[in-house]
């Protein structure tokens, strides 16, 4: 079973590309929907691809990410089903950096997708991880990927792929069972 955690436009466009790759790839895929709380607001704006909303709502809004990731991880523990020595996480954009900063230990792996590790990387240092992220995406507008920073340390590792598509599920290099090197 995989945790997705969508971007900041929700699980529209983005969000089913994501889901319908990993379900694909023979994965269960739950999915929180962020703007399902009535507090929620807007931090992006996707067609100019820049982030938006009062200042300071973006820690705010992470904080609030990392408590929808707790909330799942308790309502998935209903499931007798659900195998916990199998779980991975999958986050995108503003999901990737909440995936990023989430300190628990229960995942097998996580997957972070266009994050730049915004808020840190928090991983156990010995949980496999990849951030997969685009080097002329738009959003990143020269930031640094701060999850660079992180290679090393930790079992992280940073896939940097060409061109500058956002979602990068939608990137052949990407898909899996195609070699990466």
């Amino acid at each position: 079973m995989v945790i997705h955690l969508h971007g900041c436009g929700g699980l529209g466009n983005s969000g089913k590309t994501n889901a319908t790759m990993l379900a694909e790839a023979g994965f269960i895929v739950f999915g929180p929907d962020s703007f399902a709380r009535p507090e929620r607001v807007q931090t992006c704006d996707g067609k100019r691809k820049v982030g938006i909303g009062p200042k300071g709502s973006y820690g705010r809004i992470i904080g609030m990410r990392l408590k929808e990731l707790e909330r799942a991880l308790a309502e998935i523990a209903e499931y007798p089903w659900v195998d916990r020595d199998r779980l991975f996480l999958f986050g995108h954009s503003q999901g990737s950096n909440a995936a990023a900063a989430y300190n628990g230990g229960e995942f097998k792996g996580r997957v972070m997708t266009e994050t730049r590790c915004s808020r840190g990387y928090h991983a156990l240092a010995a949980e496999p991880a990849l951030a997969v992220f685009s080097a002329g995406v738009p959003w990143l507008r020269g930031r640094a990927v701060k999850c660079l920073d992180y290679a090393g340390t930790t079992a992280i590792q940073n896939l940097k792929l060409p061109g500058d598509e956002h979602v990068v599920t939608r990137v052949p290099e990407a898909k899996p069972g195609r070699c990466l090197s």
